[in-house]
């Protein structure tokens, strides 16, 4: 489930995480790994991605999501990504919602 934050919420092992890419969360994946996060935001990753730069992707956004330590969200992390690989494309799509949501407004024309 995706909240109006583009938080996800996930139940696992007997706990709800909330899990939120956020843009400084993207900036620190983007410092490490460049700036298509090692090929998972354009698609570009190919069937075998980085696994540290998915880790990673989880790993933040339960930090942000849930407002836990980065040592307990890269253990929750690898937990979780070893149990439902999917979550990593349910995160990026919260995280960059579709533009016909109507939330993105283009720019107005300038008078000449």
């Amino acid at each position: 489930m995706v909240d109006p934050t583009g938080t996800i919420h996930e139940d696992f092992q007997g706990k709800s995480y909330g899990l939120r890419l956020t843009t400084r969360g993207i900036a620190k994946l983007q410092d490490k790994y460049g700036n298509n996060v090692a090929g998972l935001l354009d698609g570009t990753a190919g069937d075998l991605p980085k696994f540290g730069a998915l880790l990673d992707l989880v790993s933040v956004s339960l930090q942000k999501g849930s407002n836990i330590s980065v040592e307990e969200a890269d253990e929750i992390a690898d937990e979780m990504l070893t149990h439902d690989t999917e979550i990593v494309g349910r995160i990026i799509s919260a995280a960059f919602p579709e533009e016909k949501s109507g939330n993105v407004k283009k720019p107005k024309k300038r008078a000449a």
